[in-house]
């Protein structure tokens, strides 16, 4: 038996049955719809490990998250899409943790290109460049 039709119990319930299919399973969920709470209320976005500390828990987990998440999908015709995300520095003081963002970004196996102002406009047009906002 698993309790909670949220995300943790219905990925319990899909790994057991994926490991014994002929296990007779029950899920117990006390709304009448599932993923009714935080799982769904998810953004959808699924985290690439670019401000991790390349070598953590933390990052090759988020790596492998990522990875199965997606490869989820392909096997199960889900769609998605990679659009990608901005880190971008508000002030030209943040410009060196921009670049150890970058850096780790590509320690953990993310794949980046860097921008500039007009190439970032063109994805996201509320980007404002330091020098044009004085």
């Amino acid at each position: 038996m698993v309790v909670g039709g949220g995300i943790v119990g219905l990925a319990t319930a899909y790994r057991l049955l994926e490991a014994r299919p002929a296990l007779r399973l029950v899920l117990l969920e006390k709304e009448p719809e599932l993923a009714t709470h935080q799982t769904g209320r998810n953004s959808g976005v699924i985290h690439s490990p670019n401000t991790y500390v390349p070598g953590s828990l933390k990052a090759r987990l988020c790596r492998e998250g990522m990875d199965a998440a997606l490869a989820f999908a392909d096997a199960h015709s889900i769609p998605y899409e990679i659009c990608g995300e901005l880190i971008v520095a508000t002030a030209p003081v943040e410009l060196p943790r921009l670049a150890a963002i970058a850096e780790r970004a590509r320690r953990n196996g993310s794949h980046i290109r860097e921008l500039g102002p007009e190439a970032m406009r063109e994805i996201e047009p509320q980007v404002v460049d330091s020098a044009d906002s004085t």
